[in-house]
């Protein structure tokens, strides 16, 4: 199981409104854009597990001004 640390990162609906996903920046990657696989599970308050078994660490706060952008 790897761990993802995002930083800048939103919530983001995916295809047919069925799931959700992450995304934001990856810091292992110079903040490389990345979105992960659907959300299956919330470990903490700034941790989710999606259906891949990855483990997404949420750094800072929600991106609020591009996901308010996007509706």
């Amino acid at each position: 199981q790897k761990n993802v640390c995002l930083t800048s990162w939103r919530i983001k609906v995916m295809d047919g409104n069925t799931a959700i996903c992450v995304e934001g920046k990856r810091k292992d990657m110079k903040n490389l854009s990345w979105h992960s696989n659907a959300i299956v599970e919330r470990l903490a308050h700034n941790q989710v597990k999606t259906s891949s078994g990855s483990i997404y660490l949420l750094q800072g706060n929600i991106d609020s001004a591009s996901m308010r952008k996007e509706g």
